[in-house]
């Protein structure tokens, strides 16, 4: 069974890249998309994904927002936060949101499947897919 990616990305070009490395992959299949925090948060909380990736600077919210507020209703769910800009100063205010892993986008989608297929190993699935709950 393939581990469901939802991608939460701005940038229409740089998400169409990010779907199509993860939906290149025969273990991974990219189960929705959304280009802002609130849009995410409802779409995410509907579609149950065993992951998320998100961008961190988004043109209408913030990456990090969307990683507090997910936390709350599933702290299982791994998130694997990414972006181009402050790389250093931003993987540690990802991680301090919450972010699960971090994978800057200059490292290429390579590093991008092994930091997600990290992450979901790290929670083993613990409760199978989706793993959002509802509150």
């Amino acid at each position: 069974m393939k581990s469901r990616v939802f991608v939460i990305e701005d940038h229409p070009l740089m998400r169409r890249s990010l779907v199509e490395a993860i939906e290149r992959e025969v273990d991974l299949a990219v189960c929705g998309q959304a280009e802002d925090a609130p849009e995410a948060f409802a779409a995410v909380v509907a579609v149950r994904p065993d992951l998320v990736l998100t961008d961190i600077q988004l043109k209408s919210s913030s990456g990090l927002d969307f990683i507090k507020a997910i936390r709350v209703h599933a702290p299982e769910l791994p998130v694997v936060a990414t972006t181009m800009f402050d790389v250093q100063r931003t993987e540690r205010l990802a991680r301090a949101a919450g972010a699960t892993a971090f994978v800057a986008k200059q490292d290429g989608p390579a590093k991008l499947i092994e930091i997600v297929r990290e992450s979901l190993k790290k929670v083993g699935q613990k409760n199978g897919p989706g793993n959002v709950e509802s509150k």
